[in-house]
């Protein structure tokens, strides 16, 4: 009886183990899309490019933390096209021309930035920062090729 038992009790323990496995199992994955962003219209190859993309106004357009990509790259290399993958959605993307490599933009009086920055769509507007709305894109399956024309003031 104790055999019977316990053998039952090995029996039942090993299909909740399996069962347990089964279930942390990953699920599939979203699919994803590539976005590829060319920067036009640098002044010159100092510094670097601080590149982002973000799901939402949350950041935009400069915190690392609430983006959901952020790469950094010397303006010098001549590479001036940013690849990623990304599941389909609405995003926006950002670049500054951080030519002092200060990791964030100068600005002089009055905050006017002293650095480029340009952001997806190209919107110019003249009196104020350029806005996650502005610069918001739809990402399909099939991808998206987009231009970031850099402004200086």
């Amino acid at each position: 009886m104790k055999r019977a038992m316990l053998a039952t009790v090995v029996a039942l323990f090993v299909s909740m183990c399996a069962y347990s496995v089964l279930a942390d199992e990953p699920s599939t994955s979203q699919p994803t899309a590539t976005l590829k962003v060319t920067i036009t219209d640098l002044r010159n190859d100092k510094g670097q490019l601080i590149y982002a993309v973000f799901k939402s106004a949350d950041g935009f357009p400069n915190d690392e933390k609430k983006s959901v990509e952020w790469e950094i790259r010397e303006t010098k290399d001549g590479n001036k096209v940013f690849t990623c993958q990304l599941p389909p959605g609405k995003y926006g993307a950002t670049v500054l021309h951080d030519e002092n490599n200060s990791n964030d933009m100068d600005t002089g009086a009055f905050g006017v930035p002293k650095e480029g920055y340009g952001v997806t769509n190209n919107p110019k507007p003249r009196m104020r920062q350029a806005t996650f709305k502005d610069a918001t894109f739809e990402l399909t399956t099939d991808g998206a090729e987009m231009t970031i024309s850099v402004q200086y003031f």
